[in-house]
């Protein structure tokens, strides 16, 4: 016996028809076990004696064998019912079984009064049923649309728009609805885009601009192509994680014709033998040789989508069959089964479906956004948000599980030792996770999360939830790749994490300025607090920007034990020498001793300081020491950089060009931006020798080295000394055009140095004094003072040319 409660009221195979009683019934089977006294305050909440009216009406339950199960004062339903097995569907996701069940909205048929709470149960349960049968639709008819049956998914879509009981469509079904309706050119798809333009909801998402009236099925042609060409006899097996699009290709194989179709699942197979194969058997079998005959034609194409699901019956009879096909007189049916692990026996033909190739996917950025995921292509396909595709799967996982995939999907490039640091995992416990994930179609083997970008723009919807996971991870990573981690988790640092902080984005801040960005390094730091330990970083970075005064005041204001630590002193050294204070540089760096990175430092410094007083002999000898102390803490940029003043101190002593740099500029290859900073010094003196050719050719050169590198700064510095060659030269249109290049690289990069030298001598050229005197000015604020002395000595306001002819 089963309760209907969908579109009818009544128990199959019983005469019982008194509404009250059945209505007292359905409750029970939907709400579940119930206090008598409850029960009679709901059903009966005016009646002179409640419980008495409950007993009356559970004396005719009991006259339906075993529909009742009483314990003390509690009563509990023991019958099937219609509702709670759609619902149970519905949840589970078999979509085909909850539409099939679903035959009317709920109690419809009901005539007797009812009590307010009571009616309001009924609604409420009528609402949410019709709202689960709409879901189930709508998810049917995505994917017959998806197969390329638009008629049947316009169809679906139509129905569950008009389905009784239901709702009007909310903000996230109306889109759904239309992209279904409009996929078949069906005439209620106008309904819903008058609906959802007067609600304001738009339907032209970005993702919905990528819907294709042709089905989401895409590549696979080479393995459909393979499995259609399968002589008699044959036994392929497909294997792949899941989302790689097997059961797609078994609907392929399926809508090619001549194939049959098997599908199950365990649940439903439990205590039937061959029920996976129940279909192509004309009578019932007893054995597994029985069973086996079904394959004796060899006209029969069997396709079986998911090894796991077939029952252990079925299985047999399949590896004998697998079995009978490697044997050397195979015959009989072609068969096919797909899995997620690779085949327990021997088998000919083993297909694996990965990633499709960008040439599979046609739509223009579709791959480079889903990352040839086959779920991810097909939500897309359909209109969906890209995390949909994964969504329910990854809310299904455990929380171990889940939380590994949350936190792989916030990093490009996992790191999965941090991430098992992060978790608190064992060794054998984050492989297994790993494992599952990467069997699921979550991540690659390496924990890669496919579209992980689509994942990540989800996430931050949940902003505290984002933010602590961005900790965890930031405090297990190492120190380089940690800070995009701990910017993005800043409103929840803790007191204890200061140190690490400071650390992170001091390497942060280091790697900006290797890589030609102080001025990014400089905004990153003053972002920060004071601390001690930043001190010396960000006086690097804004040293790098051209910001001289403010570095040394940056240091100036620590106090001792930090003021007197040797990276200090260097890097103070190195603020007073761009300062024009050559002395005072030359005193603190000799305060400086030791063989590290600071003693490197402090030698560049009196290197430096000499190369201003023209000292060339001296400015040789520190820079040697500075590169072989370089060399000695095993910086390789560093060390050749250093050579590189080596070299240029060489050239003014007498040397050649080409014999003091040929060398090295050999030595630096693979190091863009250290080349191309040398680069830079040798087109300098090439031109001062009149070697002009040469020179031409080295400043091309050094263009390729930097761009390569994204050295900014060096790109300006390129185009400054060219811009300043060409000036003196009287070429100043051309000298112009260099300029206004420099200052497009510097812009938003906080170099105020290189910045006020091409933009002097820009409003020079043009004779704009005003220009002219602006620029001295911002640069006396930032306390460029001889920088701007001698701008001051060498201007001349030599323009031969108005303005609008120097515009490029």
């Amino acid at each position: 016996m089963r309760l209907r409660t969908l579109g009818a009221l009544a128990v199959e195979g019983a005469g019982l028809k008194r509404e009250k009683v059945l209505l007292l019934l359905a409750y029970l089977c939907l709400e579940g076990p119930q206090p008598r006294r409850r029960l009679a305050d709901v059903f009966w909440p005016e009646a002179a004696n409640p419980m008495n009216s409950l007993a009356q009406h559970l004396v005719h339950l009991r006259t339906l064998p075993g529909a009742l199960h009483e314990e003390g004062s509690r009563v509990e339903a023991a019958l099937p019912c219609d509702a709670a097995q759609m619902r149970e569907a519905a949840r589970s996701g078999q979509w085909e079984q909850a539409v099939a069940l679903y035959s009317g909205p709920f109690l419809d048929s009901l005539t007797i009064p009812l009590g307010a709470d009571l009616e309001e149960w009924v609604f409420e349960t009528r609402e949410a049923l019709a709202l689960d049968m709409r879901a189930a639709l709508l998810t049917l008819g995505g994917q017959v649309a998806a197969r390329g049956n638009t008629a049947e998914a316009g169809a679906l879509a139509a129905r569950a728009l008009m389905l009784p009981a239901a709702p009007p469509p909310d903000e996230a079904e109306l889109p759904r609805l239309y992209h279904l309706l409009n996929l078949s050119a069906h005439p209620l798809a106008a309904q819903v885009e008058r609906d959802a333009r007067s609600l304001g909801v738009p339907l032209d998402s970005p993702a919905a601009r990528l819907v294709a009236a042709a089905a989401p099925f895409v590549g696979r042609a080479a393995e459909l192509g393979q499995l259609t060409a399968l002589p008699p006899g044959s036994f392929a097996w497909i294997s792949s994680p899941g989302g790689m699009g097997k059961t797609a290709l078994m609907d392929a194989l399926n809508r090619a014709g001549g194939w049959q179709l098997l599908t199950g699942s365990p649940e439903a197979q439990a205590g039937r033998p061959y029920a996976m194969l129940a279909p192509l058997l004309p009578r019932p079998v007893s054995t597994p040789g029985g069973a086996l005959s079904a394959f004796a034609s060899g006209r029969l194409k069997v396709a079986i989508d998911d090894w796991d699901s077939v029952d252990e019956a079925s299985r047999e009879v399949l590896t004998l069959a697998a079995r009978q096909a490697t044997s050397s007189q195979p015959g009989g049916a072609v068969i096919v089964v797909t899995s997620r692990r690779h085949p327990p026996f021997e088998v000919r033909t083993h297909l694996t479906l990965g990633l499709l190739s960008p040439e599979d996917v046609m739509q223009p950025g579709l791959h480079a956004l889903t990352d040839g995921h086959p779920t991810l292509v097909g939500a897309a396909l359909r209109g969906q948000p890209l995390e949909l595709g994964q969504g329910a799967k990854v809310r299904a996982l455990p929380p171990e599980l889940r939380d590994t995939f949350l936190l792989l999907a916030l990093q490009d490039h996992p790191d999965l030792r941090a991430t098992r640091a992060a978790l608190n995992l064992q060794a054998d416990a984050f492989a297994r996770i790993l494992s599952a994930l990467t069997v699921e179609g979550l991540t690659s083997e390496t924990g890669r999360v496919y579209a992980a970008a689509a994942i990540r723009q989800s996430l931050s919807a949940i902003y505290v939830q984002s933010q602590l996971l961005h900790l965890r991870l930031a405090r297990a990573l190492p120190p380089e790749t940690a800070w995009p981690h701990y910017a993005a988790a800043r409103d929840l640092w803790e007191g204890t994490d200061d140190t690490r902080i400071a650390s992170v984005a001091a390497a942060r801040a280091g790697a900006l300025i290797r890589r030609g960005h102080p001025g990014e390094a400089r905004v990153l730091l003053d972002s920060l607090p004071a601390w001690p330990e930043l001190a010396v970083p960000h006086a690097w970075a804004l040293l790098g920007a051209g910001q001289y005064a403010e570095a040394f005041r940056r240091l100036d204001a620590l106090t001792p034990p930090h003021a007197d630590a040797p990276a200090t002193l260097a890097a103070r050294a190195t603020a007073l020498v761009r300062l024009g204070r050559h002395a005072e540089a030359t005193a603190l760096a000799g305060r400086v001793t030791g063989t590290g990175a600071e003693g490197a430092q402090a030698a560049s410094v009196l290197a430096h300081a000499a190369r201003i007083r023209e000292q060339w002999d001296e400015a040789r000898r520190y820079s040697r020491i500075a590169a072989d102390l370089w060399q000695l803490n095993g910086d390789e940029e560093q060390h050749l950089s250093e050579l590189g003043f080596v070299a240029l101190a060489r050239v003014r002593l007498g040397a050649a060009p080409a014999e003091a740099f040929d060398a090295l500029l050999e030595r630096a290859r693979g190091l863009p931006s250290v080349r191309g900073t040398m680069l830079v010094n040798y087109v300098q003196l090439l031109l001062d020798a009149r070697q002009l050719e040469a020179a031409e050719a080295a400043m091309r050169e050094a263009v390729r080295e930097l761009e390569v590198a994204g050295d900014v700064l060096g790109l300006a510095s390129v185009f400054i000394n060219l811009g300043v060659s060409l000036h003196l030269q009287g070429h100043l249109k051309e000298a112009a055009g260099y300029y206004k290049r420099a200052i497009a690289q510097l812009r938003g990069t906080g170099s105020i140095r290189p910045l006020g030298l091409a933009l002097s001598n820009l409003s020079e050229i043009e004779g704009d004094l005003s220009a002219f005197e602006d620029v001295m000015e911002m640069l006396e604020r930032a306390g460029q003072h001889e920088l701007v002395a001698s701008i001051r000595r060498n201007a001349q306001v030599v323009s031969r040319f108005p303005p609008s002819s120097l515009q490029s």
